[in-house]
């Protein structure tokens, strides 16, 4: 018997009820992993809901969805949700209509863990949800960011005193893990990296309609955080632009037309080309020269993550936190130590102009990252989930 079988089996004996909690299915990298979590943790024999606030849904999910924003879609017949579930009927229009969903589904079903990956950014939210909505129900918390306010809240050491019983933390990178919890007194601490889902990587593989060789940037088009113009001036001032490339910008997001007039003001449209958000963007992640990132914090990034398991080497900004643990400088990628246009450009030119350097980056991509798919990661959440469990 295989080891994961040997895990879902006594997992299933167990019969432990997991519940995630999200803001959504859709659009960004750390609801993509929630949607890969609940895959993972059904894999594992775990009884799986997913509670989300509000749509969209557009990542393939596995277990019940309590969608507490409205009516459960059912993904053409893929995912259909139970009937039982009769408090994701209706619409919630109010805020508080929804936690109220939330809370009479706990009461109901009552749930063994909590695995909660929203964004929390309220002390008084969350001390809402922790005291009143979970209860007792112990909560694994889990913080996608760097940057605390979106995380930890807007008081990170009153959440930490608040999350001392009945709650755990999961931190993604070691950073985050190491020195961000510890710094608001975080108790309870596990480092568990975001992964790869098999599903992700079975995509079957179909060649893209761009035919000029491309640089590739995804995600959500935040500039507050992702800095898509810093990309947009190094590619300009990159020789590859001159000798043919073209900037894939692939996503959705409030600054998309800003961007796209920033791309017209430096006059270098006709070499930008902005696609809409993709659920599934294996292919134009395959067929990239390389991904680029430049944000200004993460947690783990997806991004590279997903570029590299596939084979596409990177360039990213050494920032806060997560690519100095996926990406080793000139290895399988490159890492850009200082937020300058002008360098970037320069590391554009040295990934797609040096073609010896290009071809030794891309073999190292995709076994940099083999200790990021779903088997290893999960039995860190097997562990942290059965801790201390005792099922009557």
């Amino acid at each position: 018997m295989r080891e994961t079988t040997k895990l879902a089996y006594l997992s299933e004996v167990k019969n432990i009820h997991v519940c995630l909690v999200a803001i959504s299915l859709g659009t960004g990298g750390a609801q993509r992993v929630v949607a890969a979590h609940s895959q993972m943790l059904s894999a594992l024999g775990y009884q799986v809901t997913i509670a989300i606030l509000r749509d969209p849904v557009d990542y393939a999910y596995s277990g019940e969805l309590l969608h507490l924003g409205g009516k459960n879609p059912d993904q053409n017949g893929q995912n259909k949700v139970n009937p039982k579930l009769k408090e994701a009927r209706g619409l919630a229009t109010k805020p508080w209509q929804r936690l109220w969903r939330l809370y009479r589904y706990i009461k109901r079903h009552r749930p063994d863990v909590i695995i909660d990956h929203r964004s929390r950014t309220s002390i008084l939210k969350e001390w809402v949800y922790r005291k009143l909505i979970y209860g007792k129900t112990r909560v694994i918390y889990v913080c996608h960011s760097a940057y605390a306010p979106i995380y930890l809240t807007d008081h990170p050491k009153w959440f930490g005193r608040m999350t001392i019983n009945h709650s755990a933390h999961v931190g993604v990178s070691r950073y985050i893990t190491q020195a961000l919890m510890p710094k608001y007194g975080l108790s309870n601490r596990s480092y568990i990296p975001n992964f790869v889902s098999n599903q992700w990587l079975d995509e079957v593989k179909m060649q893209t309609a761009i035919q000029s060789p491309y640089l590739l940037w995804f995600g959500r088009l935040d500039e507050s955080v992702k800095d898509v113009g810093l990309l947009l001036e190094a590619f300009d001032q990159s020789v590859a632009r001159t000798k043919g490339y073209k900037l894939i910008i692939l996503g959705s997001g409030p600054d998309a037309l800003a961007l796209q007039n920033k791309a017209k003001d430096r006059r270098i449209e006709h070499s930008v080309e902005f696609l809409s958000f993709d659920p599934n963007p294996q292919d134009l992640i395959r067929g990239a020269k390389c991904v680029c990132l430049t944000s200004y914090y993460e947690g783990f990034p997806m991004a590279l993550l997903e570029a590299l398991s596939l084979g596409t080497p990177v360039i990213s900004l050494d920032i806060l936190s997560g690519p100095d643990e996926l990406v080793e400088d000139r290895v399988n990628g490159l890492l850009v130590r200082e937020r300058n246009s002008r360098i970037f450009g320069e590391a554009i030119d040295t990934l797609c102009l040096d073609e010896s350097f290009y071809t030794r980056v891309k073999s190292m991509a995709q076994t940099s990252v083999a200790g990021y798919g779903a088997d290893k990661v999960s039995q860190k959440w097997r562990e942290l989930i059965e801790q201390d469990y005792d099922h009557n």
